[in-house]
């Protein structure tokens, strides 16, 4: 018999955990095998905090998330996260840390049936301060000038001649300057740009009344 080495191949890990709170407030999480632009948007979408590339004590108990399901193709997919014990939901999050900079939160994804009653009794301040999320065109629309642009609306930032132009949400206006996260890169640091230096994304044919 041949002698054992004694050493073993690093376990493999996925690249991105997924953790957020359903209508009733109950833990969900999934891990994803793939990183890509689309998971992480849509995982966005469903007000979902997205973890990736963790270090080992993070990676240990993302493992034990189930597998999530990724429906659709392209750009435009929908995941299917199933809910987990709130013993590991609380587990990983301790162990992720604080939010970075411009990292958004997992939140409740606000049933429809409920969206009407709480939208009449949102105050001004609850708007200010609430998280801010990237309005898609499949909910509330695009700007269609640039005077409409405002906080969650999802605008093109022109990063350089190299790398070219870049979905990016806005998370404050000043007037004519904006200050911007990438939508798909929520771990790099927030940035600013004026106005007229961001190009707009195609809102579609204009509703008729």
């Amino acid at each position: 018999m041949g002698k054992k080495t004694g050493k073993t191949a690093s376990a493999k890990v996925d690249p991105v955990y997924v953790l957020g709170l359903d209508a009733n407030g109950k833990p969900r999480g999934a891990r994803f095998a793939e990183l890509n632009d689309s998971i992480v948007s849509a995982a966005m979408d469903m007000k979902c905090r997205v973890l990736i590339d963790q270090p080992e004590t993070v990676s240990a108990l993302g493992m034990k998330l189930p597998v999530g399901r990724v429906h659709g193709g392209g750009k435009i997919v929908k995941l299917f996260v199933p809910n987990i014990r709130r013993e590991l939901y609380d587990k990983i999050l301790e162990a992720a840390g604080p939010l970075a900079d411009g990292e958004p939160a997992a939140e409740i994804q606000i049933a429809p049936e409920q969206a009407s009653e709480n939208a009449q009794t949102k105050t001004e301040t609850d708007t200010a301060t609430e998280e801010v999320r990237c309005i898609s065109p499949v909910t509330s629309g695009l700007p269609r000038s640039w005077e409409e642009i405002g906080v969650g609306h999802m605008v093109l930032a022109h990063e350089s001649p190299d790398d070219g132009w870049w979905e990016a949400v806005v998370i404050q206006r000043d007037q004519e300057i904006l200050t911007l996260r990438y939508r798909d890169a929520p771990k790099l640091p927030k940035f600013i740009r004026h106005i007229n230096t961001v190009a707009l994304v195609n809102p579609g044919p204009a509703s008729v009344a």
